[in-house]
């Protein structure tokens, strides 16, 4: 038992290191701190719509593609920031769902990318939107991003897509709390 416990930490101590060094060339440590992207992502109680005792904790990294489907940090600009009611500058956290020179539309909960429903295998009946039929267009340089509880969520649907320059990075490892370290 004294050997497994030596060898765990050692490799511990590794995944560590090895993090905080991609960290310090170009990552992001987040905190979760809304609903928006439950329960993919947990924030905590007593927030309203959080369903955790504690927030998740979350790696992003610069210099990771990123596509459709995936989950990326981006600052917010003045403009939503100020419509969101959150800070300027801060960061949120979002799923990519439309890209450059895409149409988005949402009805009935439903997204749809040019014409075609978006399979969504991430979100439940409960969490998405009932709002009527939207229409988005995004442009050259941009992406489309929402949050997997799309009722409580501030994203794009509200302030429009976002110039791909403000990506902070993709997420790519959630490190706490220790019962959900994994990849989201």
């Amino acid at each position: 038992m004294g050997r497994f416990i030596r060898v765990f930490a050692i490799a511990l101590s590794v995944v560590l290191v090895a993090a905080f060094a991609l960290l310090s060339l170009e990552g992001h440590a987040y905190r979760i701190p809304s609903s928006s992207m439950e329960p993919t992502l947990h924030c905590a109680r007593p927030a309203a719509g959080c369903e955790a005792g504690s927030s998740d904790r979350i790696l992003a990294l610069k210099f990771l593609a990123y596509g459709r489907g995936d989950l990326v940090g981006f600052r917010v600009s003045d403009a939503a920031a100020a419509t969101c009611g959150t800070t300027p500058g801060s960061v949120f956290v979002k799923r990519v769902i439309g890209l450059a020179g895409e149409t988005v539309a949402e009805a009935g909960g439903t997204i749809s990318i040019d014409g075609q429903p978006l399979a969504e295998p991430y979100i439940g009946p409960g969490r998405r939107d009932q709002e009527p039929r939207r229409v988005w267009h995004v442009p050259a340089g941009f992406i489309f991003l929402v949050g997997d509880n799309r009722a409580q969520s501030c994203d794009s649907r509200v302030f429009g897509p976002i110039p791909s320059r403000d990506v902070a990075g993709k997420i790519f490892f959630r490190y706490w709390p220790p019962s959900r370290i994994g990849v989201p």
